[in-house]
């Protein structure tokens, strides 16, 4: 059964967990852990062998010292009892006594403790006296294991055994360490005795613990001295491996000029020098290629507005020849007047497209704000594309909500991006069902386009907002265009403040969702998006496999394709725009006349002889508010 730790107290889990994740992310933790360890364990390890030479030595040296007192005091025993004249049990056991006593006595400096005198099991004498001892505990230290050795043992040599000195026997509490050693005596007509005498190591446990504690004591003390040293050392070796880290953070935020001070001659010099030079090189690569985008953003502004003048002359003389076709006899020559006016209604489209690109690119576009209701916006461009949509054969399920969705906009802007998302759609939908959905929040409104046609990959996902991008080149076009319409509209929603993402599935449609904050900043500077969407831009009805590829937005989350106005959204954006002579930093590859305004699959108009506008087409740039 699961615990629930107490409110306000940490689990030793979630201890360890948030232990690890810090030794992850600093090495001088893990640095300095390690040596820890490894201190201890070598420590440890020095301190057992300390501990146990010295105690080894203390005893060692205590056991030779008492066995010696012990044979002393033997010997001058046995030299007492044999020159002793006695006939009776009382006078041999009043003489065992006093020299029981006098053992007691006389060992005392050595650290005896006690004395007993047992009859030998193997004696077989008739005279016999009563077993002695100074103290009543000693008969429970004398055992069979000790009592057998002194039988096994040669004549005139001692035995002795590592015993525990009983409380009762010493001024202080508990048990002590000591040695019990045993011998023969041979006593005057009651024969072979066994005399043991218990001597106390309780001073020499005392040194050893003393030495022990003063051992530990300097091992903790050099211990900590040693995670000092090692954190210390650490900390100034990584202090120049940290300032590159962050001045890498600098330079990739976009501060160019950012540079490290080169100190020494050693690895850590050379890194800050290779870093130097690295970053010197990105610095001119990329001014360079600022340079490069602000002439290129220049010549495709200059070029555009030169061309106008040309292209309304022969817009005009394209709009008599057009209107007189009918009038000129010669099929060929009415056939070039058709052909005619389809060109130029594309060449105008693609000039609009490139005017407008070059000013969202130049960063002079103002917002002209209004309060708008995002469900009136479409319900206009479905109108304005209803022939379109009639003669795709394509049905449109229009789901606008119960709500208002007002929000503050540049309706032209947005209709232009409604248009770009309905357009591309009817051009995939292949006659199949379209879906245009509505919904509010709080702080947003959003519309997601929804076809059931050919679908994309999640490659072509990835990229459906590139400009100039071509997913099937041969592909035929039927509402023509400049292959700009998606990229506009991105740089639109962006403009806004919003998002417009994307996602596709083969043979199962794609879908398109824009996201808009209902509050723009001031002076129509772009509004913020706060919470979940609206909608999800993976539709309901979506496969189950195709919900986790390219595109798919997760509730809460605000992603979308990066704007080429202002590079990757956010800080980093802002601040490199700031330090370049152009906010345009991002290369650009060579201009293209490609596909029509909302190229789902990216595919480039052909130039088809027969190909003509429909009948009730309206301008291009009528369609795209300029």
């Amino acid at each position: 059964m699961a615990t629930r730790s107490e409110p306000g107290r940490r689990s030793p889990v979630a201890g360890l967990a948030g232990l690890r994740a810090l030794m992850r992310r600093s090495l001088i933790l893990r640095v300095t852990v390690a040596a820890l360890v490894a201190g201890a364990v070598l420590i440890t390890v020095l301190l057992g062998v300390v501990t146990v030479t010295i105690r080894e030595s203390v005893f060692s040296d205590k056991r030779d010292a008492v066995l010696a007192d012990a044979m002393e005091r033997v010997r001058t025993a046995q030299a007492v009892l044999d020159a002793a004249t006695v006939t009776s049990p009382d006078e041999v056991a009043f003489l065992a006594q006093t020299q029981v006593t006098s053992i007691r006595g006389s060992s005392a400096g050595a650290g005896g403790v006690g004395v007993a005198l047992r009859r030998s099991g193997s004696e077989s004498s008739s005279v016999a006296i009563n077993d002695l001892s100074t103290d009543a505990a000693m008969d429970a230290l004398v055992t069979h294991d000790i009592t057998q050795a002194v039988e096994d043992a040669p004549a005139g040599t001692l035995a002795w055994r590592p015993t525990q000195v009983p409380a009762s026997m010493h001024s202080g509490s508990g048990q002590e360490p000591g040695v019990l050693v045993g011998t023969r005596l041979s006593l005057p007509v009651a024969g072979q005795y066994d005399v043991y005498v218990l001597y106390t190591l309780a001073p020499e446990q005392r040194l050893v613990t003393v030495a022990s504690r003063a051992v530990i004591t300097a091992g903790v003390g050099f211990a900590l001295v040693t995670v000092l040293g090692v954190w210390t050392v650490t900390a100034r070796v990584l202090r120049p491996v940290r300032q590159t880290s962050l001045a890498a953070q600098r330079l990739a935020s976009g501060t160019l000029s950012e540079r490290i001070e080169v100190r020494g001659e050693d690895e850590l010099a050379g890194l800050a020098t290779s870093f130097n030079t690295m970053a010197a090189s990105l610095q001119a690569q990329i001014e360079r290629y600022a340079a490069l985008s602000t002439v290129q953003r220049l010549f495709v502004s200059d070029v555009s507005h030169e061309l106008r003048t040309p292209l309304t002359t022969i817009r005009m003389a394209s709009d008599q020849l057009y209107a007189a076709r009918t009038e000129i006899e010669d099929p060929l020559a009415r056939r070039s007047a058709e052909l005619l006016n389809d060109q130029v209604d594309r060449f105008q489209t693609m000039l609009t497209d490139l005017l407008e690109i070059s000013r969202i690119d130049s960063g002079r576009v103002e917002l002209r704000v209004s309060q708008e209701d995002l469900r009136e916006v479409v319900r206009r461009v479905l109108s304005a594309v209803e022939v379109h949509v009639t003669a795709s054969g394509a049905q449109v399920h229009l789901d606008l909500g119960d709500q208002p969705a007002t929000a503050q906009m540049d309706v032209t802007r947005v209709e232009r991006i409604v248009r770009n998302l309905v357009t591309n759609a009817i051009e995939h939908a292949e006659g199949s069902v379209i879906d245009v959905t509505v919904a509010t929040s709080s702080n947003a409104v959003a519309l997601r386009v929804r076809d059931h046609g050919v679908g994309m990959s999640p490659d072509v996902v990835a990229k459906v907002f590139d400009r100039f991008y071509r997913a099937e080149p041969s592909r035929r076009r039927t509402l023509g265009g400049t292959g700009l319409g998606l990229s506009i509209a991105l740089e639109d929603a962006h403009l806004h403040g919003g998002t417009l993402t994307a996602w596709g599935w083969p043979a199962d449609g794609s879908s398109f969702l824009l996201v808009l904050p209902r509050v723009l900043g001031e002076d129509g500077t772009p509004g913020t998006l706060t919470g979940a969407p609206p909608l999800e831009v993976v539709p309901p009805d979506a496969p189950a496999v195709a919900r986790t590829s390219a595109g798919h937005t997760s509730a809460g989350q605000w992603p979308g394709p990066v704007s080429r106005r202002t590079g990757q959204p956010g800080k980093s954006a802002r601040r490199l725009n700031s330090t370049l002579p152009d906010p345009a930093v991002r290369r650009r590859g060579p201009l293209q006349p490609l596909d029509g305004g909302a190229g789902q699959d990216g595919a480039r108009p052909q130039e088809q002889d027969g190909a003509r506008p429909q009948e009730g087409r309206s301008r291009p740039g009528q369609e795209e508010g300029q």
